[in-house]
């Protein structure tokens, strides 16, 4: 008795470490990503954090002093020059409220190729140093000013990362309320017919007794089994010829054949529906379509919700099919949109990327979050059943 209880504890001792593997390998990859959205392109590129920074919800302001430690350079003094700076383009005046000084403050655009900067040069007109200036970066010296080295030449103040990584999102164009409200429209229409009419199919094959039943049956076990992007080129060939294309009806129409929901539906109906319930719904004098929406509908509620969850995150995160047929920007939904921040010509702000990603989650989370309490529902229901 005592070696069986010591294998089962080993056992489910096995079985624990295994589960916890399972949710770190779930959890930390949505960490990370989480993480990085509250990082700079640089920080990113510099290695692996496992906490954020300060600088990541907090204002940091850091002083710029010249300095220059080549062996090349012996000078100790040198002339400032501006590039890219230019008054009322990159460059903006304005009153400091505490001191009644006039500053020079730098205002660069996020889409612009220019890119601000100090350069101080020695007497044989060479380049000693380069100091790239970022947005509200306040400038203490002038174009062509001799300073020493060590002087004080500017101070950036940089905005929390997650608030600068925003503003790359808006500031590059990047829709992103049209972007959920595409993704929302598409996604929301597509789970609601996929699993509307993928349970009417699976009713009519459990309940109903008809000839092909099982070829039928058949025909949807060999469609599961086809990957989905083997039929990717004749679709977008059909979708061409029918001239559907940049239209969201090829992306949300076809969901009505859903094989896999097929399946599981109709293996939660053995289980759960009784040919007798329907038959005594049909003496009572109901019709087909009262005893389908008011009857079987209710009861199927926990697995028509865990396959809302499945297709709405299929639908949301799609990125293929959006790719190859939509072509207007203002149908874009939220992948295509998060793609384009990647293709950026002046800079990929990997930050902004996974900010743009992490936001795209959100839906995901809250309809996960709406629907499980449909499943849990349905589950302690049918604990109670006798």
């Amino acid at each position: 008795m005592a070696s069986t209880s010591g294998r089962s504890s080993g056992k489910q001792i096995l079985v624990q470490i295994f589960l916890i593997f399972l949710g770190l390998v779930a959890i930390v990859p949505i960490y990370l990503l989480l993480l990085n959205a509250t990082r700079t392109t640089e920080q990113i590129n510099s290695g692996i954090a496992v906490f954020p920074g300060k600088d990541a919800f907090f204002m940091t302001t850091k002083t710029v002093t010249a300095d220059w430690n080549f062996r090349d350079f012996i000078d100790t003094s040198g002339t400032v020059r501006y590039f890219d700076l230019n008054m009322g383009k990159t460059l903006k005046e304005e009153v400091n409220k505490k001191t009644g000084k006039t500053e020079k403050i730098v205002v660069k655009g996020f889409t612009e190729s220019l890119q601000p900067r100090l350069v101080i040069f020695n007497d044989k007109d060479e380049s000693i140093a380069t100091y790239p200036l970022t947005n509200d970066t306040v400038i203490f010296v002038n174009d062509g000013q001799r300073i020493n080295k060590g002087a004080m030449i500017a101070r950036r103040v940089s905005l929390p990362n997650v608030f600068f990584n925003w503003g790359v999102l808006t500031g590059r164009g990047f829709q992103i309320w049209q972007g959920f409200g595409n993704s929302a429209f598409v996604s929301i229409c597509t789970t609601i017919l996929s699993v509307y009419f993928s349970a009417m199919t699976a009713y009519g094959l459990h309940v109903y007794r008809f000839r092909g039943r099982a070829l039928l049956w058949s025909v949807i076990l060999v469609i599961i089994m086809l990957p989905a992007t083997l039929s990717i080129i004749g679709f977008v060939q059909f979708v061409s010829m029918i001239k559907l294309r940049d239209s969201y009806i090829p992306l949300i129409i076809p969901s009505i054949a859903s094989a896999g929901t097929v399946l599981f539906l109709r293996q939660y109906m053995m289980s759960a529906i009784s040919v007798e319930l329907i038959d005594a719904a049909r003496i009572e004098g109901a019709n087909e379509y009262r005893i389908f929406n008011s009857i079987s509908l209710p009861v199927m509620l926990p697995a028509l919700a865990a396959q809302s969850i499945f297709i709405f995150v299929g639908s949301w995160n799609n990125f293929i099919t959006p790719s190859v047929l939509l072509s207007s920007q203002s149908k874009y939904t939220l992948p295509l949109l998060v793609r384009d921040l990647a293709g950026n010509i002046y800079r990929a702000e990997v930050g902004a990327i996974y900010l743009g990603v992490a936001i795209s989650l959100i839906p995901i989370i809250l309809f996960y979050a709406f629907m499980s309490r449909f499943i849990i529902s349905g589950i302690t229901m049918g604990g109670l059943k006798e």
